[in-house]
């Protein structure tokens, strides 16, 4: 088996090949609830985590509280976000108070900080029970619930993602995933390369299914991570739902279809040489 630092560069070529606005987040803004983080991560879609705050902080100076943003009428909601000149704001009003109504109706009130108290399988449950959160939420929410001095979280999706790209054995020694994963999510690559090794442990590891499409296309990604040909990786990406950089995306783009001429057009050109033949 490779060195760790072998490991760890190979590891980084594939994790660079996957790009896009919603890896680019950073630390909690301060004074945000976890109500808001988690509602920042809702209505951010695919775009930047910064228009998602800004309609956040637009609501908060507008509303007494997110209660009064719950119960309001639509195009109040709306009408906030567009004076903000947020992007996206009928969509995003809707889903602030979609967001909202869920998680009032699963336990009769807003209040969420319970959140980073909680183990993430608790984490878990309410995210799955929103139904409504992102798949790279939990990756969030676990590294946003750290104390000073923690180490970045090891679970069993990770251990299971290295294993299966074979860093490590069967059923790792936690040591044995760390000294892969803490160089790689060291400072200002935290949030963003932890968030793509969950994604591709979330999409590409299902424990139920180890021989499945989603297993191939991971072993896939793994082969090519470094391969100059990029339409192969890029594929294997897309029908992950993994994001992409733009020159892997301009990859899939499809080429300019040939111009067809009209068999009517042909025939009458094929009739014209005979005639000139004959002459």
């Amino acid at each position: 088996m490779a060195t760790a630092s072998k490991q760890v560069d190979e590891l980084r070529s594939l994790l660079d090949r996957l790009e896009g606005d919603i890896f680019v987040i950073g630390s909690r803004s301060e004074g945000f609830t976890a109500l808001e983080r988690l509602m920042a991560l809702v209505i951010q879609g695919d775009g930047k985590m910064a228009s998602a705050e800004k309609g956040i902080q637009a609501l908060q100076s507008k509303f007494g509280n997110w209660s009064e943003v719950r119960v309001a009428r639509a195009f109040e909601v709306r009408d906030v976000l567009k004076a903000a000149h947020v992007a996206h704001a009928p969509e995003r009003s809707i889903l602030v108070q979609e967001y909202l109504r869920r998680v009032f109706g699963l336990q009769n009130h807003l209040e969420l900080d319970w959140l980073y108290d909680a183990t993430s399988e608790r984490r878990d449950r309410l995210l799955d029970q929103l139904t409504m959160a992102p798949d790279h939420a939990a990756a969030i929410l676990d590294l946003d619930a750290l104390e000073e001095g923690d180490s970045v979280p090891v679970c069993k999706a990770l251990k299971l993602l290295f294993s299966r790209l074979g860093l490590v054995k069967s059923n790792p020694k936690e040591a044995d995933v760390r000294a892969i994963l803490e160089p790689l999510t060291q400072e200002s690559e935290l949030f963003s390369n932890f968030m793509r090794l969950r994604l591709l442990a979330h999409y590409g590891c299902d424990p139920k299914n180890p021989q499945g499409r989603n297993a191939h296309l991971l072993q896939i990604l793994w082969k090519e991570k470094s391969a100059k040909n990029l339409k192969t990786f890029a594929e294997a990406a897309k029908e992950l739902g993994l994001p992409i950089a733009g020159e892997l995306a301009n990859t899939l783009k499809p080429a300019p279809a040939k111009k067809k001429v009209a068999k009517k057009k042909v025939a009458k050109e094929k009739a014209s040489k005979k005639t000139a033949a004959k002459k």
